[in-house]
């Protein structure tokens, strides 16, 4: 390698480690702001919505509305108490009014 090819290699290096430094110290940043969860135009606030735990000892499935339910057409950003009445478990069927 000539100096001129070390000397830019070196300057490229420093960019790369620059952006990857900035990115890791945006991450940090942004760690405490709330979770964004996009899904076409449907934006909602995670730290705005409630996640439940099936109260089933068994099953323990996590209703996170940051996801949604998309197997049973329920769209990221519905709150839980917004779920219709007879909503139930997609795992093991336990009633809405249970949780």
């Amino acid at each position: 390698m000539t100096t001129r090819e070390t000397t830019e290699t070196r300057q490229a290096d420093s960019r790369l480690v620059t952006r990857r430094d900035a990115l890791v110290g945006l991450f940090a940043a942004t760690a405490s702001l709330p979770i964004l969860a996009v899904r076409g135009p449907t934006v909602a606030l995670a730290a705005n919505l409630k996640r439940y735990r099936c109260p089933e000892t068994e099953c323990g499935y996590l209703f996170d509305p940051a996801i949604g339910v998309p197997e049973h057409e329920i769209p990221p950003g519905i709150a839980f108490a917004d779920l219709p009445d007879d909503w139930e478990c997609p795992e093991c069927g336990a009633p809405k009014y249970l949780w």
